[in-house]
């Protein structure tokens, strides 16, 4: 069995034990939470999503990509350092501005339990840049472990809290104790200890300055790309109320999330793979693409026909009647949800290959059409329906146009005969 595929089984074998738990727990909170405690849940969520993504300002994509151990060393310690800087300016920003927010999303209870989005957007920043490190020295048991103590952190701490009656801040918390687990579990299984030398101020500027295409244009496109998922939740949840956004984060929780984990499993060997072969090999990272591709594809259309078929009956037959809106929401997503399923994973082709003047872009024409869709149908006067489906819809039309962009970036590579230089003629001038 081929590295790369044992490190696929390996990460998916920990992502399956703890969706599996997941799914198997929801039935449960769905009975221990009503839609509204789910709607501020999501709006926290979505919040946590947007910071964490670029608490450690993009150095996590540079890790894999370094010859030098030193230097890779010294791109998790910008990573690490960023992300807890984000947490005490998040801190600062809950504390003055955190009723005002609430008002924003029509949630007064949601002003109580802002104050988990700092701590938990930064143990997500930690928890990315050590997963990148695991990446780079194919520690894909770390990453599995990681996906399953996750989920089981998430699963007993919103259990607990529901019991306890704790609501809706159980679900908060559930999400910031499970970054928190994922972050203890990496910092043990990633290398970190392994790294032969210890990167000095000195490296820290140099390799700042040598990697500053990543906070400097994929910062800015990574905070643009979270925000085209994770603005219509909360347009959605500031047009319609809580109820619906709990419906929309239920739906999520079931379909959305075990797709992403599937996915990311493949993305972070795909990326392993990719890097290696853009340092040995530029013409195999066509071929490389395409493979992926296939594998995407069928299991990506094969969950998506599953959804359409059984969701609506599924969710309210497993979750009680008040869900079945989540049914048909999960219905109207099925289409977003096999595009970005194929899609996602290798849109990493433009970072390897260092296109972000490209990323960025489309982020930006991402972040401009799947929000404008959704509040052109609220503004509409149309049903919450009616926004679901804008979602899905200018969603999937997006993510077409990632898979062409990358797939232009690998074909472009193939044409590329490797010339061999001096590694300082390698740095980027200026």
């Amino acid at each position: 069995m081929s590295a790369s595929r044992r490190g696929v089984l390996a990460i998916a074998a920990g992502s399956a034990g703890g969706q599996l738990l997941a799914l198997a727990a929801v039935p449960l909170l769905a009975r221990l939470y009503r839609p509204t405690d789910f709607g501020t849940f999501a709006v926290v969520a979505a919040l946590v999503a947007i910071i964490g993504t670029v608490a450690a300002l993009r150095f996590e994509m540079a890790v894999p990509l370094p010859e030098r151990e030193r230097d890779a060393y010294a791109l998790v310690t910008l990573g690490c350092v960023a992300a807890c800087t984000t947490a005490v300016v998040g801190a600062v920003v809950v504390g003055v501005w955190g009723d005002r927010l609430a008002v924003l999303f029509g949630q007064p209870t949601l002003e109580h339990w802002l104050w988990v989005v700092p701590p938990t957007a930064a143990a997500m920043g930690v928890v990315l840049v050590l997963n990148q490190l695991a990446v780079r020295r194919r520690r894909y048991g770390a990453i599995g472990r990681r996906n399953l103590a996750q989920s089981t952190a998430i699963v007993a701490t919103q259990l607990a809290a529901g019991l306890a009656g704790l609501r809706p801040g159980g679900l908060a918390l559930g999400l910031g104790v499970g970054q928190i687990a994922s972050a203890l579990v990496l910092l043990r299984g990633a290398g970190l200890r392994a790294g032969q030398a210890r990167a000095g101020r000195r490296d820290l500027l140099r390799v700042a300055r040598r990697y500053r295409r990543f906070p400097l244009l994929l910062a800015p496109s990574g905070l643009l790309n979270v925000l085209g998922t994770q603005l219509p939740v909360l347009l959605v949840a500031a047009w319609y109320g809580g109820a619906v956004a709990g419906w929309l984060g239920m739906t999520q929780r079931i379909i959305a999330v075990p797709a992403a984990l599937i996915a990311s499993a493949v993305a972070q060997v795909y990326l392993a793979e990719m890097s290696r072969a853009v340092r040995e090999d530029p013409g195999a990272a066509r071929l490389i693409f395409v493979r992926a591709t296939r594998k995407l594809v069928l299991i990506g259309v094969a969950s998506a026909t599953a959804v359409v078929v059984v969701a609506p009956t599924a969710f309210g037959f497993l979750f009680g009647a008040q869900w079945r809106t989540s049914g048909t929401y999960a219905q109207a997503l099925a289409l977003f949800m096999a595009a970005q399923f194929v899609a996602a994973p290798l849109s990493q082709t433009l970072v390897v290959f260092e296109r972000h003047g490209r990323q960025l872009g489309w982020d930006v024409g991402r972040t401009l059409l799947v929000p404008g869709a959704v509040t052109v149908v609220a503004v509409s006067g149309l049903p919450p329906l009616a926004a679901i489906w804008s979602m899905s819809v200018t969603g999937a039309l997006a993510y077409v146009v990632s898979w062409w962009m990358a797939l232009r970036a690998v074909t472009a590579a193939g044409r590329v005969v490797p010339v061999v230089r001096p590694e300082r003629e390698l740095l980027p001038r200026g």
